[in-house]
């Protein structure tokens, strides 16, 4: 085959789609190649979203939110979401609010009022004490830190877009 040159945002673009395996993903790379090879057209984005329109998710990934991580969190720990929201302290429900929290600190780009605000109008500075708390006991725990993957790839594989 020829020389052809394929611009990195093109493979950023079929990389960040086709995840499943890398046969998958060299398969589709190849067919962009041949594709253009016997049309002897130039690679662009355009192109390769139209190549490989069969093997590319549909639909938008969905947003990762405070309340998504709420749902997933509350379900984790067998409580109810409204739990979050309320004035309660005892540690089955604290201890998750603060995971919670912390998630949300982690993985949205949320302010940290803005934070408070999604569980229940709490202050900034509980925010900031549980993101310091989990930081904190993830240093020492392996439990937790199991704890906290398995959430993350819960809340990721919840936000994937669907073929």
């Amino acid at each position: 085959m020829e020389n052809l040159y394929v611009p990195d945002d093109c493979l950023v673009f079929i990389a960040t789609r086709i995840q499943s395996n890398i046969r998958e993903l060299e398969g589709a790379l190849i067919r962009v190649i041949a594709f253009s090879s016997l049309n002897r057209t130039e690679i662009n984005q355009e192109m390769v979203a139209e190549v490989l329109k069969d093997m590319l998710p549909s639909g938008k990934p969905k947003e990762i939110t405070a309340e998504l991580i709420q749902e997933v969190v509350s379900e984790f720990f067998n409580i109810r979401i409204e739990d979050f929201k309320a004035k309660k302290r005892t540690r089955n429900v604290a201890f998750p609010r603060q995971i919670a929290m912390y998630l949300t600190r982690e993985m949205t780009d949320l302010s940290l009022p803005k934070i408070g605000e999604s569980f229940g109008g709490r202050d900034h500075t509980t925010v900031i004490h549980a993101c310091e708390k989990i930081n904190s006991e993830l240093q020492k725990s392996l439990d937790l830190q199991e704890k906290i993957k398995l959430l993350i790839e819960k809340i990721e594989k919840l936000t994937m877009p669907v073929n």
